[in-house]
């Protein structure tokens, strides 16, 4: 029996691995000093002061486990208010101990504490938590250990596909059909609100993603993204964006700022500001005909107002991209949005599309486009900016991905 549990495969993160691979929270975790919950706050300044690469320390009382005192906690919450260290000096640093801290088995595989994170933290506002065993915390596991641990294990399996190209051939193409997949169907119509999307990858796999999501019976929520770049690298990163929106969503996040905050934290935790994502988000509200509006840098959308039968570019505040700025934060526009009305999302893949003399499809004729198909449906809308900017480019495939999302009442 024991050595058939060592062939078992596991499929988690979109790697295949023998269970026996998978590391445990135990080997990627940093030992540390345990210290009695009657040491004083200035000691524990102190010790996290002489060690820069201390994130936590466990706290005990006669062998029995308190809690944990972690460098951004006690730093950026506690001491960071006005005469608080005067204050909590001398002071016992079981005082300023979090109440409910994160731990974890020790046994637990990384998957296994991937998945805990997200569902406790989804916005990933924790650099790292205990793992525990005997009733004791044994061990700091940080949080971009345990992504990065993850990546590398995804880069081993991308060097083994790269030495075998029919494997590579079969895993891109997978990887392509569950991107194509995660996309919802369009054309949609949901409260009198129809929704047409396309996706046209510049590559196997996209670096663009758009997404919807219904909340409750009438508001409907509009996503398109782009991550600099795109092939594998830029496809891992959509991939835990659009798992980072749904476990925002599931926790009954629904502003688009809000949403855009969380997920840039799950952008940071997994490209480590080597990639970033533009983003918009949209909510539409039928009963009330508003639309609100967030932006990570992503470009401009754009409106069609039915009572001047005229496309007008909304020119709203972008926040940094998602994966720039830890402490970024999006505001929100709100816009009328009545019976008759457009509403345009896209990628700049359309717009940066060039011809065989290197000449842009640009704004100009982006809005020419749209003046032209202005009594037209979104779907129709959608195929004909396709069309254009395909004749435009004379070739079918563009040079980047290019994602348009139209909705219209």
């Amino acid at each position: 029996m024991a050595s058939q549990a060592c062939l078992k495969v596991r499929f988690s993160t979109g790697i295949i691995l023998l269970e026996s691979e998978i590391p445990k929270l135990k080997q990627i975790s940093q030992r540390s000093e345990t210290i009695n919950g009657s040491m004083a706050v200035n000691a524990v300044i102190e010790k996290f002061q002489q060690n820069s690469s201390l994130l936590a320390l466990p706290v005990e009382n006669e062998g029995l486990f308190e809690g944990l005192t972690t460098r951004r906690s006690l730093f950026f919450k506690h001491l960071s208010k006005p005469f608080a260290r005067d204050i909590y000096y001398r002071k016992p640093i079981r005082m300023l101990l979090d109440i409910n801290p994160m731990l974890m088995p020790s046994d637990w595989d990384v998957h296994q504490g991937l998945q805990e994170l997200l569902n406790r933290d989804p916005a990933l506002e924790n650099d790292c938590f205990g793992i525990i065993e005997d009733k004791r915390c044994i061990g700091i596991v940080a949080v971009s250990d345990l992504i990065m641990t993850i990546s590398r294990m995804q880069g081993k399996l991308l060097e083994t596909l790269e030495m075998l190209s029919s494997r590579i051939r079969h895993e891109v193409e997978m990887a392509h059909r569950i991107q194509t997949e995660l996309l919802p169907d369009t054309p949609m119509q949901h409260a009198g609100i129809s929704v047409s999307a396309a996706l046209v990858n510049s590559s196997e796999i996209s670096g663009d993603f758009y997404d919807l999501f219904l909340l409750g019976d009438n508001k409907l929520g509009l996503l398109v993204a782009d991550v600099t770049g795109h092939g594998v690298q830029a496809g891992l990163v959509t991939t835990a964006a659009k798992a980072g929106l749904q476990v925002l969503l599931d926790n009954g996040i629904s502003n688009p700022g809000e949403l855009l905050y969380g997920m840039n934290r799950a952008v940071l935790a997994t490209a480590r500001q080597q990639l970033m994502m533009t983003a918009l988000i949209a909510l539409i509200e039928p009963e009330t005909n508003k639309l609100t509006i967030s932006s990570a840098g992503h470009p401009y959308p754009w409106l069609f107002d039915a009572s001047t039968s005229e496309w007008s570019e909304i020119e709203i505040d972008a926040g940094f991209p998602l994966g720039f700025d830890e402490q970024a934060v999006y505001g929100e526009m709100i816009i009328q949005f009545n019976v008759g009305d457009m509403f345009l999302m896209f990628s700049d893949g359309i717009i940066e599309s060039e011809n065989c003399f290197a000449e842009a499809f640009g704004q100009n004729k982006f809005k020419q486009t749209l003046k032209t198909g202005r009594q037209l449906s979104p779907e129709q809308l959608k195929d004909l900016l396709l069309a254009e900017a395909r004749e435009f480019a004379c070739q079918d495939s563009f040079d980047d991905d290019v994602t348009l999302l139209i909705a219209g009442r």
